[in-house]
């Protein structure tokens, strides 16, 4: 009897494992994300608050979660077998499971880390950050340093932030009020691109030539003077200007700004110093690096720090302090810059705040009636995963138990 019962409890073990298996996805699921999204929240905080101080920064990845699982069995019992051979007796046992959750985090460092954090972002980027929903002006404030041939500002540590352009600031107002109204966007579209500069002699082409290219998904297209272009379809970043917009006076004013004519249309934009003759839009993004940089200014400096000037608490009115100030002398805005994005000090963070974090004996957070700042943080950190990638370090790992 004993070996009866254990057979049936070793058949019934998978169908219970599955049961608890399912019951630890789903009440553990919600938790593990959430503590990853955390974690790696606190970790931008912290080097925002690092920077601020012009100490290094540190990054550090996720790379795995592993749930280690244990199920023992213990079957226990006792019979009699009489003498006329009716067995009686008694059986039981135990089953027990258990699990480890460990999460292992990985330092991120190297010339991969620096590239992705001091390279320029690629414009391409900006597209996916504006389809994620994001507005076009934010996107475009945070992460550009040049839009055609108008300057936004430059982002020095020991020289603050610093503009000189107003012009800058009107676009983005411009952008606010043309995208409410549903006559810009920016999108990312399939493009003919030709590789050659020069057309390409018919007689250069062998027939495996013409197969490779097959291959590659690209067309020989005849050139108008004669001889080749090899042309694909390549994704590109585009900023449409619908039919329309210019019959506004902020489309008129946007189209002569950006120097695009006085119609709309699709303009691509490419990640270039200077402005192009035909249907382009250059942009000379900054780095993720300088991003961050910028977001230091906006940490208070000491404990308890009076709050930022009442009339310039969002994008909007940054904007106006901006064009009023504009002229031959550069703006320093790095004053303003905790009016827009604001990362409080003190002895304690208050409970409610989304992200908060110790260090150095004072703790720093985002406050949660900071509507601006959460946005502003949420649009950084979705830029940060989409331009830091992780890494193929192996070593050192620090692998942290979590189990209860």
């Amino acid at each position: 009897m004993v070996r009866r019962f254990a057979l049936a409890l070793a058949t019934l073990l998978p169908a219970a494992c599955a049961q608890w298996g399912a019951d630890v996805l789903r009440d553990n699921h919600v938790s593990f994300n959430t503590s990853v999204a955390q974690a790696m929240d606190r970790q931008m905080l912290l080097n925002i608050v690092r920077l601020s101080r012009d100490e290094p920064t540190q990054w550090m990845t996720v790379s795995a979660i592993n749930v280690n699982t244990s199920v023992g069995v213990v079957p226990s019992g006792s019979a009699a077998i009489p003498a006329n051979g009716a067995v009686s007796g008694s059986v039981g046992g135990s089953a027990s499971f258990s699990y480890t959750p460990n999460i292992t985090f990985v330092p991120r460092q190297g010339e991969q880390l620096a590239n992705e954090l001091m390279s320029p972002i690629p414009v391409s980027s900006l597209e996916h950050m504006v389809s994620a929903s994001w507005p076009i002006s934010w996107v475009i404030f945070l992460t550009c340093e040049r839009l055609q041939e108008i300057d936004s500002f430059d982002v020095t540590s020991g020289f603050g932030v610093r503009a000189t352009d107003g012009r800058f600031a009107r676009l983005m107002q411009l952008f606010d009020a043309l995208q409410r109204r549903q006559d810009i966007s920016l999108s990312q579209v399939p493009l003919p691109f030709t590789w050659n500069r020069q057309p390409i002699p018919a007689t250069e082409f062998s027939l495996g030539r013409v197969l490779d290219s097959k291959r590659e998904r690209a067309s020989l297209v005849p050139h108008e003077g004669g001889g080749l272009d090899l042309v694909t379809i390549e994704p590109a970043p585009v900023l449409t200007v619908y039919p329309g917009a210019e019959q506004r006076p902020e489309g008129r004013e946007l189209l002569e700004l950006m120097r695009l004519g006085q119609h709309g249309g699709d303009y691509r934009m490419v990640g270039l110093e200077r402005q192009l003759d035909g249907e382009y839009i250059t942009v000379r993004t900054r780095s993720l690096a300088a991003l961050l940089r910028l977001l230091s200014f906006g940490v208070d400096a000491t404990r308890d720090a009076p709050a930022p000037p009442a009339d310039i608490d969002s994008p909007d009115e940054l904007w106006t302090m901006m064009i009023a100030n504009s002229g031959e002398k550069a703006v320093d805005l790095s004053p303003f810059v905790n009016a827009v994005f604001r990362v409080q000090r003190g002895a304690s963070a208050p409970s409610d705040a989304p992200v908060s974090v110790f260090y150095r004996g004072d703790w720093y957070w985002i406050s949660s009636s900071d509507q601006t700042a959460r946005r502003v943080f949420a649009l950084v950190r979705d830029l940060f995963d989409l331009q830091v990638k992780a890494g193929a370090e192996t070593q050192p790992v620090l692998t942290v138990p979590v189990g209860r």
